[in-house]
C-alpha cells in the first residue's frame, strides 16, 4: 500500500481560483496484540508496521528484551507478537501515562519510576556531529513531497542505523526503536535524532531504551525538559544547521 495518494484541491489566490492534485499522506490502523490479546490501536503510515509495534512494545517498558520474543505476526493491519512467557498485567496497565491528556498525578508517578534507573551512559558527542545527525533527516522524500509526516533516526557511535518516517513524531521513533532493536543496536552509545517536539512521554521513550541523548529540531516543552533532567536524558532542541541548545547533562556534548 502506498504512503501517499493524490487529492485535487482548489487554490485560491487573489481572484483566481485553479484545480490542482496534491500529494497527501495517508494513515491506517496498525493493530497491536500481545499473546493474541489485543493492546492498542496506532495510526500510522502503512509501511514498517512490525518495526512499530516493536519499539512501541519495547519503549513503553512492556517488553525488556528480544529473547523474550517467540515470533511476530503480521496479518494486514495486525501486529501479534508472541513471548515465550507471560507478561506481567501491571506492565500493560502502565502504559501511556505520560501521554498528553494524563493527570499530573500519574505524569509525576511515572517520572518518579523512571528515575529509579536513570541513563547512566558517559558517552558523549560533538556539536558538529550532532549538526551532522540533523542533517540526515533531509533524507526524507516523503516530507518533502507532502510535508505531512515526522522523520526519525538514531546513530550508533556516530553512524546512521535507523531511519523513518510517520505521520505521527511518537510512531516514527517507535519505528527506528523497533529497526534498531532488531539489529541489536548498543543504545548506550547512541543518539536519537527526532524532528518533532519532546514532551515527557516521548523522552520517557529514550529514557526507557537507556538512549543518552536525544535531539529535536523543534522547540523544547517544559514536561520533556524535566523528565530529561530526572532520567539522565541530555535533550537538545531548536538544533539547526548553525546551533543548537542544550536543556539538560550537558557534560554528553562536546564542542
Amino acid at each position: 500500500m502506498s504512503t501517499f495518494v493524490h487529492v485535487e484541491k482548489i487554490d485560491m489566490q487573489s481572484n483566481t481560483r485553479k484545480m490542482i492534485g496534491e500529494p497527501v499522506v495517508v494513515e491506517v490502523p496498525v493493530n497491536i496484540f500481545v499473546n493474541n490479546k489485543f493492546v492498542t490501536t496506532l495510526f500510522a503510515l502503512p509501511k514498517l508496521k512490525r518495526e512499530l509495534a516493536l519499539g512501541w512494545l519495547f519503549d513503553e517498558g512492556i517488553l525488556q528484551s528480544l529473547d523474550e520474543i517467540k515470533e511476530v505476526v503480521v496479518n494486514q493491519s495486525n501486529v501479534n507478537v508472541i513471548t515465550k512467557g507471560p507478561i506481567k498485567e501491571e506492565a500493560l496497565q502502565a502504559v501511556g501515562v505520560a501521554a498528553c491528556g494524563s493527570s499530573i498525578n500519574k505524569f509525576l508517578m511515572t517520572i518518579s519510576k523512571a528515575v529509579e534507573q536513570p541513563v547512566e551512559s558517559s558517552y558523549k558527542v560533538k556539536a558538529y556531529d550532532i549538526i551532522r545527525f540533523v542533517k540526515e533527516l533531509d533524507r526524507s522524500k516523503l516530507y518533502r513531497l507532502t510535508r505531512g509526516v515526522h522523520v526519525a533516526a538514531i546513530f550508533e557511535s556516530g553512524k546512521l542505523v535507523a531511519f523513518a518516517e510517520d505521520i505521527g513524531r511518537h510512531n516514527a521513533v517507535d519505528k527506528v526503536i523497533g529497526i534498531s532493536i532488531e539489529s541489536r543496536v548498543n543504545f548506550s552509545n547512541s543518539v536519537l535524532v527526532s524532528s518533532g517536539r519532546q514532551p515527557a512521554d516521548m523522552v520517557l521513550k529514550t529514557a526507557r531504551m537507556k538512549i543518552p541523548i536525544v535531539v529535536s529540531i523543534a522547540a523544547p516543552i517544559y514536561s520533556g525538559i524535566i523528565a530529561a533532567e530526572k532520567t539522565g536524558v541530555t535533550l537538545v532542541c531548536h538544533a539547526k544547521s548553525h546551533q543548537i541548545r542544550v536543556y539538560t547533562h550537558p557534560y554528553r556534548i562536546l564542542l
